[in-house]
């Protein structure tokens, strides 16, 4: 009997004092897997993927957000780059999971999205910000301090700004004529807001409406007018590090009414009006998948927001130390412990300070394992930042003078390319066609092709294309040719050249372009600088090569002729370098169409700037038609100076065995 009780307890633990024990035992685990799963999203192994976007604000509350997720959850994070309208897209496919500073319906792309619940808006990062549009203070006010006197005392409104003395004052280089109205980047949701009220305000035809390519380069051009006490119109907002370390005067705009501005975010709106912007409504924008499946995350994002004294004076500061975001964040959550344990719940947030603890308390060298020991890193940044700060400010007038010299050749090479009618344009590149290979098939594929870049709409932006080109593609010529005789001829010229060259050709483009667009502003003269320096080395390795594989045969029985070294180089190795010449010329050409999208996000208008603001606001049409402008450009360049390059190959022949 006892036997059978025993058994039956073993064989049935669910009854009295075991039962009790076997229920605790699933409680205390199914409480633990809750405590677990508490980012049940990050415990799967998945990876949380925040929209890297490029505005000082947006990147700052990006990387604290990645903190907190990392440290307070255990979360796996990423930074994806892109634009706001791109990003805005991704969010609504759930490519990218947190949007962390999202300015609620000002796009199509997320109006469209939230009405079909793909996309849900979240707490609010900061409350109170502000845009318009600005200009500095000193415009309006004058600064004794730099010795500047207001140019415009009585500006305070944009209805002004159509007054002939304030088009002049705010005149665009490269449109005389015109003043220049710096608009946020392309593909940008203030982009085409801005764009529509320039046409509400009936400005479209007094300004032209100039679109940096990137966030980066619009900064770098407000901070460099500023710093040089330069006239400039622009569009801007805060909370921002611009906004708070640069004294800015808002213009006053006509009081926001709904109608007016649905119209004016609408991209299919007749925008007969313009109006100033409603009170700015920021959040978290995440994706609805997103937020059923990590509510723990959600409910931090609710109550994650910045004080906007607090936001600033960490833009300022990252900007003045030059840290990058997530140095900037760290350093944040250390300072405000007392701000982020309202966000978080008390076992989140015990987990994040714990981590920043761990972190303060551990030596440089154990926070950097199987990394460059930190005591012999050595940071060039801040020197060359301050160097070309220094350089801008003492130097930037003597900069601008130059760029405005250079601006005006391109402004004629514009000019002249538009007074020559289109059939004529073309009748030109078909005879430059039949004057390489005598070949009428190949004249009339040019002229058919140049017809078709008209067709597509685009030819305005192609002569735009071409003058960057031609001026960047001379330049490298003159420059190239004779740097690359000396470098065929002396051995001490070339040990310093060549590997210049290898610097010049393996440096990113990006580099030199900010220091380029600080020195000589916005537009085509940064642009075209950019781009020499990139074409510049194959015409100099080419023309060294060229003069280098003539006959030493040839060049003895010249010499035993008694001509002269400068005569052995003109009617001698010049002719017989023309092949690999021709050669540098082609590679300089394409090289040099090759950097008109990147060109374009310092302002050089063209067919690379269609390119970009096709790709950045989604519009794959506009960007195939500027892409096929550029290889129909491209194919017609390489074809005619290929041609000039094997006649030349044929006369060479020619002249050694004839």
């Amino acid at each position: 009997m006892a036997r059978a009780a025993v058994l039956s307890i073993g064989e049935n633990p669910w009854t009295g004092r075991a039962r009790a024990v076997w229920t605790l035992l699933i409680l205390l685990f199914g409480l633990g897997w809750s405590s677990a799963a508490r980012a049940d999203y990050c415990g799967s192994g998945r990876v949380v993927s925040l929209a890297g976007v490029n505005w000082e604000s947006g990147e700052f509350i990006t990387a604290v957000t990645r903190e907190v997720l990392e440290r307070g959850f255990g979360c796996r994070t990423e930074s994806v780059p892109g634009n706001s309208v791109t990003l805005e897209q991704a969010v609504a496919n759930d490519d990218v999971q947190i949007f962390a500073e999202e300015w609620v319906s000002r796009s199509d792309v997320w109006k469209t999205a939230a009405d079909k619940g793909l996309v849900a808006a979240v707490g609010h990062p900061f409350v109170g910000a502000v845009e318009g549009w600005y200009v500095p203070t000193y415009l309006v006010k004058g600064d004794p301090a730099r010795r500047i006197a207001p140019a415009a005392p009585g500006l305070a409104s944009v209805r002004q700004l159509a007054e002939p003395t304030y088009v002049n004052l705010f005149a665009d280089p490269e449109q005389p004529g015109r003043g220049r109205f710096l608009n946020c980047p392309s593909g940008w949701t203030c982009e085409g807001v801005n764009t529509a009220k320039l046409h509400g305000y009936g400005l479209d035809d007094h300004y032209v409406d100039f679109r940096p390519g990137t966030g980066p380069a619009m900064d770098a051009a407000i901070t460099s007018a500023y710093a040089q006490g330069q006239p400039l119109l622009f569009y801007y907002w805060s909370p921002s590090a611009i906004a708070g370390k640069l004294a800015l005067t808002r213009l006053a705009e006509p009081p926001y009414t709904k109608a007016c501005y649905d119209d004016l975010t609408s991209a299919n709106g007749p925008h007969r009006q313009g109006c100033a912007a409603p009170p700015a409504d920021v959040a978290y924008g995440v994706s609805s998948r997103f937020a059923a499946q990590a509510p723990e995350i959600i409910a931090v994002l609710r109550r994650m927001t910045f004080p906007l004294p607090v936001l600033n004076a960490n833009l300022v500061e990252r900007a003045e130390s030059q840290r990058d975001a997530r140095a900037q964040a760290v350093l944040f959550l250390q300072r405000n412990p007392e701000l982020w344990r309202t966000w978080a719940p008390p076992a989140t947030a015990a987990r994040i300070e714990a981590s920043l603890r761990t972190e303060a308390a551990a030596p440089a060298a154990a926070r950097s394992t199987d990394l460059f020991p930190q005591r012999f890193v050595i940071s060039i940044r801040r020197p060359v930042n301050d160097a070309v700060s220094a350089l801008v400010a003492d130097h930037g007038a003597a900069f601008r003078a130059a760029s405005h010299a250079i601006l005006g050749v391109i402004v004629a090479l514009d000019a002249g390319l538009r007074l020559i009618p289109w059939w004529l344009l073309i009748g030109l590149f078909a005879a430059l066609a039949w004057a390489g290979t005598r070949r009428p098939l190949l004249a009339i594929v040019v002229g058919g092709l140049m017809f078709a870049v008209g067709m597509l709409g685009l030819w305005d932006l192609m002569l735009q294309t071409l003058s960057l080109m031609l001026i960047s593609s001379i330049v490298s010529l003159l420059i190239g040719l004779p740097v690359g005789i000396v470098v065929a001829k002396f051995a001490a010229p070339r040990a310093i050249i060549l590997p210049t060259l290898d610097v010049m050709q393996t440096m990113p483009s990006f580099v030199y372009l900010i220091p380029a667009l600080m020195l000589f502003g916005l537009g085509k003269v940064p642009a075209i600088l950019a781009t020499i320096v990139y074409c510049l080395p194959p015409m100099i390795r080419l023309t060294a090569l060229g003069i280098g594989q003539v006959d030493p045969e040839i060049k003895e029985a010249a010499t035993a002729f008694g001509v002269s070294p400068l005569q052995l180089l003109l009617a001698v190795e010049l002719p017989l370098a023309r092949p690999s010449i021709m050669a540098g010329v082609n590679q300089t050409i394409m090289l040099a169409l090759s950097m008109v999208v990147v060109a374009s996000m310092i302002g050089a208008r063209g067919l690379g700037e269609q390119v970009l603001n096709g790709i950045q606001t989604l519009d794959v049409g506009k960007g195939l038609e500027a892409g096929v402008g550029i290889v129909i450009l491209a194919i017609v360049l390489d074809r005619i100076t290929q041609a000039f390059g094997v006649a030349g190959a044929a006369a060479g022949g020619k002249g050694r065995h004839g």
